[in-house]
């Protein structure tokens, strides 16, 4: 297999994506993240974290443990193999798809309306069309809880069914020929401005568009440069971009195909039955991947990955051959467990001879002058150890007032994100509340795709810092326990979407 040519991406889909790495079309397609453990699990403190792989376009029919992850460049080389493996639907990075339609007469088809001997009547790709969706059955090709929506254009846009549960786009959804009676124009430009605001805004881990057109618009010179705008918008809220290019119905000059500039991946037809061939080429890409799970320590021979909280690179072996090293930030902070230690019951031992030795003494020393037989120790009972007292905790933030007073607000409260395009900057909080999320109007804005447009907010109040999630989908974290409402406290780790943020303040 040839060496995949690799990029690093920083992004999340459901637990902490710390690395991230892209291949070209084609390539094999790498995605690390840290696998939370259950911290009800009584072994919780005792298990080293996972590691959970997204692998895509990997030869088919590997076998899970010919999947290996190891650190190169470590002082003892330890490789791991997958422990668990699983496909696409079984996954939970669920996925928002939105179809984009031609809804031109000429081109939706107008037989049914019109006499056989009209010279303006056209079969048109309405019918094939709904039974081409039908067959291909998106909705169950995908995770449960993926979401849909269909758009068409001809002189504007029209949302026929706004962003739902994906089992709405079925091949009814698009209507009959006579919802597109008298439609004209090509405005394509306007129908992917709508499909992307609409994926800009929903909340699923993976996002796709698929756009059946005959890749012509109304002018086509202005819109290869919306187009281009487009692609990069795409781009930023990583979005997979599709196009099946219909060309059964002509009418006049040759339309001058301008979707390239947006789409490459695009795949031209010429009769309607072919779509069907062309929706299952484009699930087969969208579904080709894995998703394995690695442990990352060796009890046997005490041997595993170094969790210190820094940033370490990591290789996925796919059978024999390496994909790029991925840098990852390896947190939690976790060391193995320490064996063996002071036995319970030799300090239970050593308490109860103290005592007695305490007591003889004690009588020889305040016994009087009278010389009297010494009697006979008796053995005390055992008396178990002391129990040894529990930490505190972090304690609270106390908030401490420019005036050296505990009524004011406090001097400085910020958050430090420990990874992403913004690592190590340092996001200060606003004084009452402070939103969090990917767009404005949030205050803070993260580049992170896994997170919710308006993630989460931290109050600020003289009582301290409370976080609040704001009905995110992939939830909040502190400390690695998911949260809806925590008052946070200094150094807490705080992780959203696939980023993790240090709360830092002045008590």
């Amino acid at each position: 297999m040839k060496r995949a040519l690799l990029f690093l991406f920083v992004a999340a889909f459901a637990f902490v994506r710390e690395g991230v790495v892209r291949a070209d079309e084609g390539g094999v397609e790498v995605y690390l993240e840290v696998k939370s453990l259950d911290p009800k699990d009584p072994k919780f403190k005792e298990q080293a974290p996972q590691i959970q792989a997204t692998v895509i376009h990997a030869p088919s029919g590997i076998p899970q443990d010919k999947f290996t992850l190891y650190e190169p460049g470590a002082k003892t080389k330890v490789e791991f193999k997958a422990s668990a493996m699983h496909g696409y639907t079984e996954g939970s990075e669920t996925v928002a798809i939105a179809f984009v339609m031609l809804g031109w007469e000429i081109w939706i088809g107008n037989d049914d309306l019109l006499p056989e001997d009209d010279p303006s009547r056209y079969p048109g790709v309405l019918k094939a069309l709904e039974q081409a969706l039908d067959g291909v059955k998106f909705s169950a090709s995908q995770p449960a809880g993926s979401l849909g929506e269909l758009i068409s254009y001809n002189d504007k846009a029209t949302v026929k069914v706004p962003m739902g549960p994906l089992a709405n786009i079925t091949g009814g959804a698009f209507g009959t020929q006579k919802d597109y009676q008298n439609t004209k124009g090509k405005e394509l430009e306007k129908g992917l401005e709508q499909a992307l605001a609409d994926l800009h805004n929903a909340k699923a881990a993976r996002k796709a568009l698929i756009v059946i057109t005959d890749g012509a618009d109304t002018n086509p010179d202005a819109a290869k440069s919306q187009l281009a705008n487009l692609k990069k918008q795409a781009a930023q809220d990583h979005i997979q971009t599709f196009a099946i290019i219909y060309q059964g119905v002509q009418v006049g000059e040759a339309p001058v195909n301008v979707i390239p500039a947006m789409i490459s991946q695009t795949t031209t037809v010429t009769s309607a039955e072919n779509i069907a061939t062309a929706l299952n080429n484009i699930l087969a890409r969208m579904n080709d991947r894995v998703y394995l799970t690695f442990p990352t320590y060796d009890s046997k021979t005490g041997l595993g990955l170094p969790w210190d909280g820094k940033s370490h690179s990591l290789v996925v072996k796919v059978d024999k051959d390496d994909t790029e090293p991925v840098d990852m930030q390896m947190v939690p902070v976790w060391s193995p467990p320490v064996k063996g230690g002071f036995p319970t019951w030799l300090l239970v031992l050593i308490i109860v001879v103290g005592v007695l030795l305490l007591i003889i003494i004690g009588a020889k020393v305040f016994g009087g002058s009278k010389e009297e037989p010494a009697p006979m120790p008796v053995a005390m009972p055992a008396m178990a150890a002391p129990e040894a007292p529990k930490p505190a905790g972090p304690m609270k933030t106390v908030m401490i007032g420019a005036g050296g007073d505990q009524d004011g607000f406090p001097i400085v409260g910020w958050l430090v994100p420990l990874n992403g395009v913004d690592a190590y900057k340092t996001w200060k909080l606003r004084a009452g509340m402070t939103k969090i999320g990917t767009a404005p109007p949030a205050d803070i804005v993260v580049n992170d795709g896994f997170m919710s447009t308006e993630h989460c907010q931290i109050a600020v109040s003289p009582a301290g810092f409370t976080l609040i999630d704001n009905g995110s989908t992939n939830g909040c974290y502190v400390n690695d326990r998911k949260v809806q409402k925590h008052e946070l406290v200094d150094n807490d780790m705080i992780t959203l979407g696939k980023t993790n943020l240090k709360f830092k303040s002045i008590n």
